[in-house]
């Protein structure tokens, strides 16, 4: 039980990264600085206002800063991929399987979402993921 917890938990940061990946790839943006931003405000998210899911709740879907209401499609990706990550486990355990399967299904995540947003599928994801 404890293995799922943590797999949850990991599930969640990764799928936090994803959305980091989903809004700012196609901006051509860089990908660790700045640190997260209002989309609307553009204010610096504080640490206890990025955490995944959580922060969403307790803010009630709203910036802190701005008061603009924050898409519920960032709690589904990070859900989306910590169910992933469970069902993956659950079929392969940790094994090679397991983390071939998290870096392809967590590719696809971002790539079906920015496909779905923008009509595109970077080159910088679409390239490397090939082999």
């Amino acid at each position: 039980m404890y293995i799922e917890f943590q797999l949850i938990m990991y599930g969640l940061c990764i799928g936090s990264f994803l959305n980091v990946c989903i809004y700012r790839i196609p901006l051509k943006k860089s990908l660790i600085r700045p640190g997260s931003s209002c989309t609307s405000c553009n204010r610096k998210i504080k640490w206890f206002d990025n955490i995944p899911v959580i922060s969403f709740i307790f803010l009630n879907r709203k910036c802190r800063f701005c008061n603009n209401k924050i898409s519920v499609k960032y709690p589904l990706i990070e859900l989306l991929s910590a169910i992933s990550f469970i069902l993956l486990y659950k079929k392969f355990g940790i094994t090679y399987d397991f983390f071939i399967n998290v870096s392809f299904f967590s590719i696809l995540i971002v790539v079906s979402f920015i496909d779905f947003e923008h009509g595109i599928i970077p080159n910088i994801i679409s390239i490397p993921s090939i082999p």
